[in-house]
């Protein structure tokens, strides 16, 4: 198998994307996209700008990580499609990687994440996905690794995502595809800890992710409400390359040809037509 050494890594699941260079597992370069305009103009400019800063040939690239969400039409689509070209064009392999993941890896690696007191934490992750909802998915972060508690996300209210629940995160938040790997990660764990999990309830988790930002004043919703750092709230090109690396050095890689965006929701006008199909 070929050596890998050099990883381009993008992000525009959010309004503001990003671009990272990555090399031997380190970031070496990053640059933000303007919010203000599309990344359909910003986002080839701005990868040629940073291959260029850092003395990287298109065929240099060994990896290109992006971003596959969930997260918003446009900005998938154009990180997607110009992932898939430029890994075509340079011969590069692929990794499509998620978005929710990104922010639990973000949050796995910081050291400002306050824990429950025996080195774990449930974390559930949030992306706006338009109308008053989120895509969430929860995660078990715990002596190093951060095992999705669901197989897939869910769209849910914002509100019904923040609301006032204490009933059990285990007996509510599983699914039966995702019980297996919690109880492995439960497996390695102390007695004390396990425990302690068993009995977690909503007071108990940190919650992060953009769909946070949708909320004007989240101090009111409950008192106890755990967030992250807001730092740690949006995926970023940096986090997307982390992650990307992780998979590339286990040769773990996807189809350039198959790789799809994945959406929170359908679009409001196919919303539209489907709805008017089945009235008919």
């Amino acid at each position: 198998m070929k050596t890998i050494s050099k990883l381009l890594a993008l992000e525009t699941t959010d309004v503001s994307g990003s671009v990272a260079l990555c090399e031997e597992g380190r970031i070496v370069e990053r640059r933000f996209l303007d919010p203000l305009r599309r990344s359909a103009q910003t986002l080839a400019p701005a990868i040629q700008a940073l291959l260029n800063d850092r003395g990287w040939r298109p065929s240099d690239v060994d990896v290109v990580g992006v971003a596959v969400g969930p997260g918003s039409f446009t900005g998938l689509r154009v990180g997607v499609a110009t992932a898939k070209m430029f890994a075509w064009a340079t011969n590069a392999q692929i990794i499509g990687v998620d978005s929710l993941d990104v922010v639990a890896g973000l949050c796995l690696r910081s050291e400002n994440i306050e824990t429950t007191g025996v080195g774990a934490i449930v974390l559930s992750v949030g992306i706006d996905a338009q109308r008053g909802d989120a895509a969430v998915r929860n995660y078990l972060v715990a002596e190093g690794t951060a095992v999705p508690l669901d197989e897939r996300f869910h769209v849910v209210s914002i509100k019904r995502w923040l609301g006032t629940d204490d009933s059990s995160l285990w007996e509510k938040s599983l699914d039966d595809d995702s019980r297996e790997e919690w109880e492995s990660a439960l497996a390695r764990m102390s007695t004390e800890t396990v425990e302690k999990l068993r009995r977690a309830t909503l007071r108990d988790v940190v919650f992060a992710g953009p769909a946070l930002r949708r909320v004007k004043d989240l101090a009111s919703i409950r008192p106890f409400l755990r967030l992250a750092p807001d730092e740690l709230w949006t995926p970023d090109a940096a986090g997307v390359a982390f992650t990307a690396w992780n998979r590339a050095v286990s040769g773990s890689f996807d189809d350039a040809w198959s790789i799809l965006p994945v959406y929170s929701r359908r679009a409001a006008a196919e919303e539209k037509a489907l709805a008017k199909a089945s009235s008919r």
